[in-house]
């Protein structure tokens, strides 16, 4: 059973990826998509078209018929109408009328001003009539792949948008020539070389944004030799990143007033708009703002100042503020005096880092928790330090043709450390620091994917080291023989002697032996005193386990705003409820004891009074000890835990996007004594 299931699973899987690569393989044309847009238009249902509802193509009988009234002495004249035709008046009226379900409010006027002639003129409705009809042509969202040569029936096409589809390329060719608006956001088109091989001679706006244009020889296609009438240019969010040779280009087309770059890499640039506002003077506006005499005034002489034009951008990050770590000591527990905790917190955030320079960057190293699997797995990535950007942030699409894949291999996301600190309610970091960023395309990729900041703990055991004592060396075997033989010259002079000083030596033993008892007792207490003291005095030498690290959370924060055009970006991080472990005291003796029922309850006999120790309890209630301490400490000894809101941890973060606003700005910033662009050659 299992079997065949299993193999009716595998032919489902085979078909549906067979389907798949048909949908791939076959190519939906511009054509195509407009003919569906006909069908979805209804111009042959009802109200519209040609039908028995429509009164207007057939042919009604001019008979008339007299009736006289039952209730009136006069004569009315009634024509011979069908009940199930309308007028055309009355057709229309379905289609402007608010409750009418066939109403048309969202259309566009041209398809309202179509349903509304297939319902007066039928006969026009055809595929011929509609392609000379037609000034303005909407396809979007039609998976369009390719736009063929039946684009060319459209003789008064004066407006094409193709917007988001999936068109790689476009042969000009195949384009109306009365055309003077062409629209193709959105798409993946990656070169302008065949859309500038016979390009509409009228066209007075080019919409290219969010495509895949990148490359510099890309430039080379804005000129006035193929877009003389060109008035409106947007080439927003596209991969461009020279900002000096692409202005460069568009200074060859006359008649250019609006110009959209914005969500480009060069759009980045602290220089950006004031370069373009005084090199193209004939703009009027620059990504959808209006140019203003004083704005062009401010930036006058910035784009013929050479030291002026800088090929990176500064980026500065703030972190302020760390609010709501747990205290990880609690007040009322007492702990021991081994081993020692120590508990440091530190916040991490991802940039971009170099690998030339890896100095730039700390190296996060994490242990594994084993208690949390969760921790485990988080740890585990951060680990792994450089991400590289390859990988992770840029597009596979573009890594053949676009980008160079040595530039991308040398710029790598890294987690830059802040100094660690000890607990506090808030912890104040103050942290600032400016990375200068020379590869416009990968800051732009990150900032589109968003920054991750962390809160970790770091937590160190350490343990006393036991010292054995000193022992003192015994005497060794040779000094005891020197000695015996020593000893053996002087047996016969010791020997006389101490017969004569037996019987005196006799007597003093015998008086000394209590005295030397009391002072040998005296020794050993001054000698177990002594060593005490030197216990003290000696210190502890401690024994540091490896660190063990611990995520409290996490945020992902999203910095699409400065891709957009905003240069700053203020944010309080809420990083959640951090996660700790909460250690419940176990309960007093006293408590264990009421657990235990009356029945095993043991009676305390008071020694003196021979009564029991309860009953004098119960006599004065005032002077019981729960009593004193109140319900609530009651609670807090028991191993009870009271249910407090947790707090939540908050992260101050800040990141600004340098950004120039007038040219005197512009001086100040690169000839000042500490300025990151004091590398840059000077001319």
């Amino acid at each position: 059973m299992l079997e065949s299931s299993w193999s009716l699973y595998e032919e489902q899987s085979a078909h549906v990826l067979r389907l798949l690569e048909w949908m791939e393989m076959t190519t939906v044309t511009a054509f195509k998509a407009f003919q569906q847009q006909v069908k979805a238009m209804c111009l042959n249902d009802f109200p519209s078209g040609i039908g028995s509802w429509n009164s207007s193509t057939h042919s009604t009988k001019k008979a008339e018929k007299f009736k006289q009234l039952k209730y009136h002495g006069e004569h009315q004249k009634l024509k011979c109408k069908d009940v199930n035709e309308e007028d055309p008046k009355a057709l229309k009226e379905y289609l402007t009328c608010e409750q009418s379900p066939w109403q048309t409010k969202d259309t566009n006027p041209e398809i309202q001003h179509l349903r509304e002639l297939a319902i007066t003129s039928t006969s026009l409705i055809k595929e011929n009539f509609l392609c000379s009809y037609l000034k303005s042509l909407r396809i979007v969202d039609r998976q369009v792949r390719e736009v063929d040569k039946d684009i060319l029936r459209f003789q008064n096409l004066e407006e094409l948008i193709l917007s988001v589809n999936r068109i790689p390329t476009l042969n000009s060719a195949n384009l109306p020539r009365k055309l003077t608006v062409l629209e193709l956001c959105s798409n993946k088109i990656s070169s302008l070389k065949e859309l500038c091989v016979s390009p509409p001679p009228r066209l007075q706006y080019l919409g290219l944004s969010r495509n895949k244009l990148s490359l510099d020889s890309e430039y080379n296609y804005f000129s006035e030799e193929f877009w003389p009438n060109l008035i409106s240019l947007d080439l927003s969010f596209n991969d461009f990143s020279n900002l000096r040779d692409i202005v460069t280009h568009l200074n060859l087309l006359p008649n250019l007033k609006n110009l959209i770059l914005l969500g480009n890499p060069l759009a980045l640039l602290p220089n950006y708009r004031g370069f373009i506002l005084d090199s193209l003077q004939n703009l009027v506006s620059l990504d959808d703002v209006l140019i203003s005499p004083d704005e062009r005034h401010h930036f006058r002489g910035i784009s013929k100042h050479r030291d002026l034009i800088v090929p990176d951008t500064q980026v500065t990050i703030n972190i302020g503020k760390v609010r709501g770590i747990p205290n990880p000591i609690d007040p009322l527990e007492e702990l021991p005096e081994f081993p020692v905790v120590e508990n440091s917190y530190f916040v991490t955030y991802e940039f971009l880092g170099s690998v030339e320079n890896p100095c730039e960057w700390n190296e996060l190293q994490t242990e594994d928790i084993p208690e949390d699997t969760q921790i485990e797995e988080s740890l585990n990535g951060l680990s792994n330090q450089k991400n590289t950007f390859a990988s992770q942030a840029i597009p596979t699409e573009l890594h053949d043709s676009s980008i160079d894949a040595a530039l991308i291999e040398s710029f790598c996301v890294f987690n830059y450390k802040l100094p660690q600190k000890s607990w506090g309610d808030p912890i104040t970091y103050n942290y600032s620091k400016v990375h200068l960023v020379k590869e416009l395309y990968a800051l732009k990729q990150l900032l589109q994917n968003g920054l991750t900041v962390t809160v970790i703990q770091e937590k160190i055991l350490s343990w006393p080291i036991e010292i054995e004592e000193e022992k003192t060396p015994e005497p060794s075997v040779k000094g005891k023989a020197e000695d015996s033989a020593k000893g053996g010259k002087d047996s016969v002079k010791g020997k006389k002697d101490k017969d004569k000083d037996s019987v005196k030596g006799k007597k003093d033993k015998d008086k000394d032996s209590v005295k030397g008892k009391k002072d040998k007792d005296k020794d050993i207490v001054k000698g177990t005193k002594d060593k005490d003291k030197d216990a003290d005095k000696r210190p502890i030498l401690l024994q540091s386990d490896p660190p063990v690290q611990k995520i409290l959370g996490k945020y992902h924060i999203d910095l699409y705003s400065i891709v957009t055009g905003n240069h700053f970006f203020e944010m309080i991080c809420d990083l959640g409820v951090p996660k700790i472990e909460r250690k419940v005291k176990p309960p007093t003796p006293d408590i264990k004891e009421t657990k235990k029922g009356k029945g095993a309850k043991k009676k305390d006999v008071d020694p003196k009074s021979g009564k029991d120790s309860r009953a004098s309890e119960k006599s004065n209630p005032k002077d019981t000890p729960d009593n004193k301490k109140g319900k609530g400490k009651r609670d807090t000894d028991s191993g009870v835990l009271v249910a407090v809101k947790p707090k939540h941890l908050f992260v101050e973060f800040k990141l600004q996007l340098q950004q120039w606003l007038t040219t005197v700005d512009a001086e100040n910033e690169i000839y000042k004594s500490d300025s990151p662009y004091s590398w840059f050659g000077r001319s």
